[in-house]
């Protein structure tokens, strides 16, 4: 019985979650966040970080819930594009 559909690589969701990762650690790094809040916001991307390691879907919940937060320091952020390049990055890969 063959199959139609084409056996191509297809994202994966923690490729996504990945790439969005990415951008998170990108937007921290604006000078325009106050260092104290910086550093509070780079200690919250970590423990999200380290909760995709047991549940990536939550993770994933509560990274979007932080660029909702950010888009309020930084106007644009919590729609910025994903920079990762489709197929060059080993996190796309799987």
């Amino acid at each position: 019985m063959p199959m139609d559909l084409p056996l191509g690589p297809r994202p994966s969701r923690y490729a996504a979650f990945a790439a969005r990762l990415k951008d998170a650690h990108k937007a921290l790094g604006d000078a325009s966040i106050p260092t104290q809040r910086r550093a509070e916001l780079t200690k919250r991307v970590l423990a999200i970080t380290a909760l995709a390691r047991h549940d990536v879907t939550v993770a994933a919940h509560r990274l979007e819930a932080f660029f909702s937060e950010l888009s309020v320091l930084l106007p644009g952020a919590a729609n910025a594009p994903i920079d990762t390049p489709s197929g060059k990055n080993t996190a796309t890969q799987g």
